[in-house]
């Protein structure tokens, strides 16, 4: 590749790199393995950058990247927790609100988590999420409404837990 796609993608990089690393974060409750996935995506970006650059929105490319090797990372999990009693399994340990936030976000169907994610974690608008998904805004911004009510009704609850209430 060229002098052009190394600058074109280094101001990518820093233009999306912290948007991208939350997202991850979010879904991961680990930062180094947050930063791990975030290299991965931008990684994968590079190889096919000279195509990717094409993009409208080559950040949605290497988001949706990102999200599905987030996506992976659960799924191995999930396969470490089914695992034999007494296979040892080192995992680092999250705050308790982080454990909760994840709990909410997989409650939710995946449509309304990504939203969720990419408007309350990422910072992008309801716009830029129905271009990214390619929805309508309405849709949108029913996802938003449907994830928020769920969360604050699996929240409050734990709130309720936590002060002794019912």
């Amino acid at each position: 590749m060229g002098a052009d796609d190394e600058a074109s993608f280094d101001a990518f990089f820093r233009d999306a790199h912290r948007r991208l690393l939350g997202q991850a974060y979010l879904l991961t409750a680990d930062l180094a393995r947050a930063q791990d996935l975030t290299q991965e995506a931008f990684e994968r970006a590079w190889v096919h950058w000279r195509r990717v650059s094409r993009y409208e929105h080559p950040e949605a490319w290497t988001r949706r990247v990102l999200h599905n090797l987030c996506i992976s990372e659960w799924r191995k999990q999930r396969r470490r927790e089914e695992r034999p009693p007494g296979t040892p399994v080192v995992v680092a340990a999250p705050g308790e609100d982080h454990l909760l936030l994840l709990d909410v976000l997989r409650s939710l169907p995946p449509d309304q988590a990504r939203a969720l994610v990419l408007h309350d974690g990422a910072g992008l608008t309801v716009a830029e999420i129905a271009v990214e998904l390619s929805v309508a805004e309405g849709t949108v911004k029913s996802w938003l409404s449907r994830a928020r009510s769920r969360a604050a009704s699996v929240l409050g609850a734990a709130y309720q837990l936590e002060r002794g209430g019912c």
